[in-house]
């Protein structure tokens, strides 16, 4: 009996053994032909090529341009602010920068410029009066000096006396 039960446990391994066997081999071939599949497909994929038609945006550009018009033609039938304005600005509400550098940059320098020059102006006019003081003084010194030469050559000795005492008394009233 033990034989017995032996032998049909090594036959149903044997058996299970060849089931499993084919079960593998059928296995190994549908992996194979899934195989071939995939490489068949990448090849197919990477040989594909897809061309997609043009955009045609005219349709949805026409109905912009009609939404923009109607938005236009409401915008124009709005009723619009007007605000006279009579304003005297000393200071600028737009490009301040650029106004001061005007204003500091070259109407400054030019008005020192001015300054300057009419101080000089003044310095020179003074000047001239200095000097035509100054020549006016020398030539009436010389015309006195010419006159009282003359007059000392053509007077006597109480003449010059005279001459001396007139001279003396007129630098005490200086």
């Amino acid at each position: 009996m033990e034989l017995k039960v032996l032998e049909s446990a090594v036959t149903e391994l044997a058996e299970d053994q060849k089931a499993t066997g084919n079960q593998l081999e059928t296995l190994t071939t549908q992996a194979k032909e899934l195989g071939e599949k995939v490489d068949s497909f990448g090849d197919k994929l990477s040989n594909l090529q897809v061309f997609a038609p043009a955009v045609d945006t005219a349709p949805i550009s026409r109905q912009l341009a009609e939404h923009f018009q109607k938005i236009a033609e409401i915008l124009e039938m709005q009723p619009k602010n007007v605000i006279k304005q009579y304003r005297f600005l000393l200071f600028p509400t737009d490009n301040t920068d650029y106004y001061y550098r005007i204003i500091f940059g070259r109407l400054f320098g030019w008005g020192v410029l001015i300054l300057l020059c009419t101080y000089l102006f003044s310095l020179g006019q003074q000047y001239i009066e200095t000097t035509t003081a100054a020549s006016n003084r020398r030539y009436y010194y010389e015309t006195y000096q010419d006159a009282w030469i003359r007059l000392d050559s053509l007077l006597d000795a109480p003449g010059r006396k005279k001459m001396e005492k007139a001279m003396l008394k007129a630098e005490k009233n200086q």
